[in-house]
């Protein structure tokens, strides 16, 4: 008989082997899944980094091409290359760049920036390929504008200058320096330590040019947006002329020997009257206060005496100076400042051509000749060293008031190309012989930094610079005859930061008999520390701002001077005494700021600041290494 037990029949438990299996195999396929998608992505970054390199390749062959069709396009003869802005090679270089900034876009490129290891180069290459589309597009084409616009500038009917070309590129300037900062900014977002050592060179070659670039935008800006107001598009503007004469020097150029008042208005120039120094002040006490700075290092004379405004390199301070000083004695307030030299009137003169100057009748008396003709050639030597042969300084000042004014005429008038003019101008700027200052505080702030400012205390763009510069400690006009030279011979990196070595020349080309031969008033008094005709200067070595203190050696040996800190900036001042016919060289070690300042000069270069003289130009742009 079957007992029937009420138990339920076993159940088989299932293997779990199988189902392990076939999670694996999806692990699996999803790994493999993503490395092919990886690969792909892989693969696409890497024909599109090929793609972004042949077209950056492609564009930097296009480079020399632009490059030199902008400096064509401000040739004094007008060429504008067949319009710069409608070049075959910058549309050429704008196609690449876009093409290489296309190619670095996307989510891929996205992804790859914030990957780990790789990250930073990736987001590092798109940023380059950013900033080159930027520049090229629109950057170059409002240089090229610009270019075109001062080339196409010419004459209204009425002989003044036609300022509608220049005011028609100040929106395409505006737009270019907005994206030149953008530009620089996200360069400077970059961390050159995390890069690939592929990449960290030429990221470090990009920021370097794109600081040039920027200079010259900023000019260029500044240009368009203040040149026509500045020249009286918006109604007249009144400005004093320093004329300087370099045969007495201060540290920021000559002594200024002649005034002139000058009336601008749209595009035309007047020279309204002249004026000598000796009609205006001498004051009892400085007309504006000066810094503390300032009068411990060039004393109160600053502020007293109109020929000694110069006696700081630092121009804005002897524009206002100066401005002050004529609203006292001549009644009148001006809307700027400029001044200039002889040296800049010959480079005008070679752009004119000779000019017959109209002298007045004391100067006539004394010459014997009611006109003088200056060309390029014979200026300076008339202007510093004929004239005081038979003129008394003051009649001297006279002439080169009534000279400066004719070639300024002669120069502003039909007869002379916009385009040549603004050749000898840029030559004379470019040597620090041409000052502008503005009384309108806007307009004097975006000057500043630019060449013609001469903003040497205060400006960014000066702070890390060096200067050289020179003061006549004779009462006479003996810088006439000095030739000098200054040269960067030697830069190094130490533990220490940088540190330049210059050599400065000067050499006096007075004749042997100067006391016997040439007027007291040029060879100097006799019963004086030193014999006439010898030639005695200040020369004062400032290091840049908040720097170690420069050393002056002569013959191998530190030569002693007053050392004092002005403006920030650590100077050391020695005297050099020469007999005519001798000369002498001065080392100059002057060690660079720990700390690059911000805005200042662009690494891997020196801006030289001295005063300019009659051999000699006031700037000099030096390639130095780059200590980090």
């Amino acid at each position: 008989m079957t007992v029937d037990t009420g138990a339920a029949p076993a159940r088989t438990t299932p293997v779990a082997a199988p189902r392990r299996r076939r999670r694996w195999r999806w692990v699996l396929l999803g790994t493999l899944a993503a490395l092919v998608v990886v690969a792909v992505c892989a693969v696409l970054l890497v024909r599109d980094a090929l793609v972004a390199r042949g077209a950056l390749t492609r564009a930097a062959a296009q480079v020399p091409a632009v490059t030199e069709e902008l400096r064509a396009g401000a040739r004094s003869d007008g060429v504008t290359s067949a319009t710069l802005a409608s070049s075959p090679a910058l549309a050429e270089l704008r196609h690449q760049t876009t093409v290489a900034r296309d190619a670095t876009d996307g989510p891929l490129w996205w992804l790859a920036a914030r990957a780990p290891v790789i990250g930073p180069s990736a987001g590092a290459a798109a940023d380059v390929a950013v900033v080159l589309d930027d520049v090229t597009d629109e950057v170059l084409p409002a240089l090229a504008d610009l270019a075109d616009a001062v080339a196409a500038t010419g004459r209204t009917p009425d002989g003044g200058l036609d300022l509608a070309p220049l005011r028609s590129a100040a929106p395409g300037m505006a737009s270019a320096q907005a994206a030149v900062d953008a530009s620089r900014a996200r360069l400077d977002a970059l961390d050159p330590d995390a890069l690939l050592p592929q990449l960290s060179g030429p990221v470090a070659m990009l920021r370097d040019r794109v600081d040039e670039i920027a200079g010259a935008v900023a000019t260029g800006d500044r240009a368009a947006a203040l040149g026509p107001a500045m020249l009286g598009a918006d109604g007249p503007r009144t400005y004093l002329v320093l004329g300087m004469s370099s045969a007495e020097l201060r540290q920021g150029g000559g002594i200024p020997g002649a005034l002139l008042l000058l009336r601008v208005d749209a595009g035309r120039v007047e020279v309204v009257r002249q004026v000598a120094s000796s009609q205006v002040g001498p004051f009892r006490s400085p007309v504006l206060p000066l810094t503390a700075d300032d009068d411990a290092a060039y004393t109160g004379r600053l502020g007293m005496f109109v020929q000694d405004v110069t006696g700081t390199p630092d121009f804005p301070t002897s524009a206002t100076l100066a401005a002050e000083m004529w609203a006292r004695a001549q009644g009148e307030q001006v809307d700027g400042v400029l001044a200039t030299d002889p040296v800049a009137l010959s480079q005008l003169l070679a752009a004119t051509g000779p000019v017959q100057v109209p002298v007045s009748p004391p100067v006539a008396a004394a010459l014997g000749r009611d006109t003088v003709e200056l060309t390029a050639e014979n200026a300076v030597d008339v202007l510093l060293r004929r004239a005081y042969d038979v003129l008394d300084p003051e009649t001297a000042d006279r002439f080169f008031a009534e000279a400066a004014a004719a070639v300024l005429g002669r120069a502003t008038s039909q007869d002379v190309p916009p385009a040549a003019l603004l050749a000898g101008l840029q030559r004379a700027a470019g040597e620090h012989r041409v000052r502008v200052w503005s009384a309108d505080p806007a307009e004097e702030a975006r000057l500043e930094g630019t060449l013609i400012a001469g903003s040497w205390a205060t400006a960014p763009r000066a702070a890390d610079a060096v200067g050289v510069f020179l003061a006549d400690h004779v009462a006479g006009k003996m810088s006439a005859y000095l030739a000098s030279s200054l040269q960067v011979v030697g830069s190094e990196c130490t533990p220490g930061g940088r540190v330049d070595t210059l050599e400065l020349t000067l050499a006096s080309t007075a004749p042997a008999d100067a006391a016997t031969s040439l007027p007291w008033y040029v060879a100097g008094l006799p019963g004086r520390a030193h014999p006439p005709g010898t030639l005695s200067l200040g020369v004062t070595v400032s290091g840049p701002r908040d720097a170690a203190a420069p050393r002056v050696e002569r013959d191998g040996s530190a030569v002693g001077g007053d050392a004092r800190s002005t403006h920030e900036r650590p100077t050391q001042t020695v005297t050099v005494v020469l007999a005519p016919g001798e000369s002498t060289t001065l080392r100059l070690v002057v060690p660079a700021a720990a700390t690059p300042a911000a805005d200042s000069t662009p690494a891997g270069r020196l801006e030289l600041w001295s005063t300019p003289t009659t051999t000699a130009g006031g700037l000099l742009d030096a390639e130095v290494p780059s200590c980090g």
